[in-house]
């Protein structure tokens, strides 16, 4: 497999409401974010670790568990509101300006997914690294509802189909014609080619290509999430353990 330089992009902002100061609230004795510097790091592909962030308390955390802070990130990229693509296109932009430095992928790993396994992250990257056909990889895993299934309500207060753009040939889930397989979006991890972003001004591009998980990951963004966690699991053995049993299925 040819080498590629791989950027780990890790976005820290400060400014969460849902449960405020997640990025550093301590689990299991570290803070949140050191797990994700931590499976970055140990990775046989990913060659830098940024913490991208526009909060000091977060850098200082963020350095002391290995990752590099080369920037803070500006307010006008750290709100509600801010998206992946201009996180991903100010690090690419300073970096280039800051240090001439152009990886060929970068890649994003979320502090409020902290139970990742490194043998999973390595082989994403495995299985993006060939393929400069597509834009992107994106972890998804099964979805145990079908979306064909499920109706909305309109503003009529109506039940309606949902607007699912797939052709609607005679009646889905009969032996001939079965309802197709929907997937639920990750942040597991994504990966993206830094010339896609850069030119198509996309943090995915328009080409994506789908990993399924085996298991269903905890994102940590409410007090109800975290307490979940802590609830099923003691430690990050425990999660470890508790996987090999293949728990967590989709």
């Amino acid at each position: 497999m040819e080498k590629k330089e791989i950027l780990a992009l890790i976005p820290a902002r400060s400014g969460s409401k849902r449960l405020p100061g997640k990025n550093i609230k301590e689990l299991w004795g570290k803070p949140l974010i050191a797990y994700s510097i931590d499976t970055a790091l140990k990775s046989r592909l990913i060659n830098r670790v940024i913490c991208s962030t526009e909060d000091q308390e977060i850098a200082d955390i963020a350095l002391k568990y290995g990752a590099e802070v080369p920037f803070l990130r500006p307010e006008k990229f750290a709100q509600d509101s801010s998206g992946d693509t201009e996180v991903y296109l100010h690090a690419l932009r300073w970096l280039k300006e800051n240090e001439d430095y152009q990886p060929d992928i970068i890649t994003n790993l979320r502090p409020t997914n902290p139970l990742r396994r490194l043998e999973v992250i390595d082989d994403i990257l495995q299985t993006f690294v060939p393929r400069p056909d597509v834009d992107s990889i994106r972890t998804v895993c099964k979805s145990p509802y079908s979306v064909f299934l499920m109706r909305t309500i309109n503003q009529e207060k109506n039940l309606i189909e949902c607007p699912v753009n797939v052709p609607r040939v005679g009646p889905y889930n009969t032996a001939k014609n079965p309802l197709p397989e929907t997937f639920l979006l990750s942040s597991y991890l994504d990966a993206t080619w830094v010339k896609v972003v850069l030119e198509k001004e996309l943090s995915l591009g328009e080409k994506m290509l789908p990993y399924i998980l085996d298991e269903t990951p905890i994102d940590i963004d409410t007090e109800e999430d975290w307490n979940k966690l802590i609830t099923k699991f003691s430690s990050y053995e425990d999660y470890l353990a508790e996987k090999t049993k293949n728990s967590f299925k989709c």
